[in-house]
């Protein structure tokens, strides 16, 4: 990062405000989801500090929002996950240094956390606030504003002329004794709107996070490293209680649950349930399940969901190959899968079931699941339940976990600081040594086009039945369960039609 020598003034007495940055996590076009994590770390300051929270992709004028409250700043918090979002952020630093090098910017978020030392080398980068950041965030801002450096700060790391600093680790907290999420220091309802309009959604949604890690050890996920494989959970109580103030404040028509593992406890997901219904809460939720999970609940809890509201769930399927989900660890089977496929059937949820294709293999040597292979079993899903979605990423390793280990020791260059962290994509890589071009355009063409038109939804079969649209759908569900029938991909007329004329709704493959 070329910028002017470091000043970097850790001495912050007398300064009254706190802006924390959230940066586009990934280039093309994405639904925006709020930055929870800007007002997980706000929390413990509101009503001590003048709070700015800024989101690049809601905030109007985002980079005048951050640099007009250079001049009475305690410092700059910038969350981040590895890839494009080190990016954006570092931009947004550049910006700063050049304004005022003095202002301390401390980095937060998944990658931080991983590297904090090697982050506090990059000239965008002073202090580090590693794991979960309330706490952590909230002593070194009181530090710089009783003019100290953040020593023996538990989770934070920072550079001085001497050397980088790394503190011991903070232990995990319960997340039942952090501070709920300030909603009203973000932009909700912008949010909202800007997905309505650019994602043409129809209802008003947002996000809540409920609870914290996941049990599971799949072997290219970072929640294991960070979390320990540890789970935390609200409790009921205060699901109900919180979610029911947010669909009151924004008038939500769906809250979707942002956790890694919203299902662990069966006892806790009943609970939530039973106190939607039992308060009258008419909305619609999505969360995350575990296959090996789900498919297991007792009938009375799986009724539970559907009647509170429940509209889909996504499964983490990854992969319907054994030896692929053994070497990932995931901890389940294609078995589990089509269980949870034919749960969703019989109790009428949606189901989105993910995928992820190109794991890392010896040079060499063939894939152990091809990406024919997963969009076979995928028509298996759809056979099953035409409500059933899929979505297949390119797999990318994620710093942290077994599997990126593994890819370094496949080949898989590895980035030396937070600048080429910046161009190593986990959410949209176009490039990966174990997928080649012709299989991403394969799964695109397949995957997100010609499934959905010979599987229709309900949705869907809707539009075949009623309507003007009704022949237009009619000939293209024709067209593509010949082509599906067939496995003939060739000369996709109507596919490249289709991204023409929809690329705004479009969603491509990650």
């Amino acid at each position: 990062m070329s910028t002017v020598a470091r000043k970097t003034n850790y001495d912050r007495r007398g300064k009254q405000k706190v802006v924390l940055f959230f940066p586009t996590p990934a280039y093309g076009h994405y639904r925006i989801e709020l930055g929870l994590a800007l007002a997980v770390v706000a929390a413990p300051l509101e009503g001590k500090y003048d709070l700015h929270l800024v989101d690049e992709r809601v905030t109007p004028n985002y980079e005048q929002a951050v640099l007009n409250h250079l001049d009475d700043t305690v410092c700059v918090g910038i969350s981040s996950i590895t890839g494009y979002q080190i990016k954006r952020g570092i931009a947004m630093a550049r910006q700063i240094r050049a304004m005022d090098p003095e202002v301390p910017i401390v980095w937060g978020g998944y990658h931080p956390s991983l590297f904090p030392e090697q982050c506090c080398e990059s000239e965008a980068c002073d202090i580090v606030c590693a794991g979960q950041g309330d706490v952590t965030f909230r002593e070194i801002v009181e530090s710089l504003a009783a003019g100290r450096a953040p020593r023996d700060i538990p989770g934070a790391a920072y550079w001085t002329a001497d050397g980088i600093v790394v503190n011991q680790p903070r232990p995990l907290t319960n997340i039942n004794d952090v501070l709920p999420a300030p909603y009203h220091l973000l932009d909700v309802n912008r949010a909202i709107e800007l997905n309505q309009k650019i994602n043409h959604e129809k209802i008003r949604t947002t996000e809540f996070h409920s609870s914290q890690g996941c049990p599971g050890k799949c072997g290219y996920c970072a929640d294991a490293s960070l979390f320990q494989r540890r789970w935390f959970g609200l409790d009921a109580e205060r699901v109900v209680a919180e979610v029911t103030d947010l669909v009151k404040t924004y008038r939500l028509d769906q809250v979707n649950f942002s956790d890694a593992n919203f299902f662990a406890n069966q006892k806790r997901v009943a609970a939530i349930c039973r106190g939607f219904i039992e308060s009258g809460l008419d909305i619609r939720w999505v969360a995350s399940a575990r296959p090996d999970t789900f498919h297991r609940y007792k009938q009375e809890t799986l009724e539970l969901i559907r009647d509170s509201g429940c509209k889909r769930i996504i499964v983490g399927a990854e992969s319907a190959a054994e030896p692929v989900l053994e070497l990932i660890s995931k901890g389940a089977t294609a078995e589990d899968h089509l269980k949870s496929a034919e749960v969703c059937r019989d109790y009428g949820i949606g189901g989105t079931f993910t995928f992820i294709t190109g794991f890392p293999h010896p040079p060499g040597t063939p894939p152990q699941e091809t990406t024919q292979d997963l969009l076979d079993f995928i028509q298996r899903l759809k056979h099953i339940h035409p409500d059933i979605r899929t979505k297949i990423f390119v797999f990318t390793p994620y710093p942290g976990t077994p599997l990126y280990d593994l890819s370094v020791q496949y080949g898989m260059p590895e980035p030396k600081s937070l600048e080429e962290w910046a161009d190593y994509n986990p959410a949209t890589m176009k490039e990966s040594q174990w997928v080649e071009p012709w299989e991403r355009q394969l799964i695109e063409k397949v995957n997100g086009f010609y499934f959905p038109f010979a599987y229709p939804d309900s949705t869907m079969q809707r539009s075949l039945k009623h309507g003007i649209k009704k022949w237009p759908y009619r000939i293209m569900h024709s067209l593509a369960k010949t082509r599906v029938n067939r496995e003939f991909y060739w000369a996709p007329v109507e596919w490249e039609l289709f991204k023409r004329f929809k690329k705004d709704t479009f969603e491509p493959i990650a």
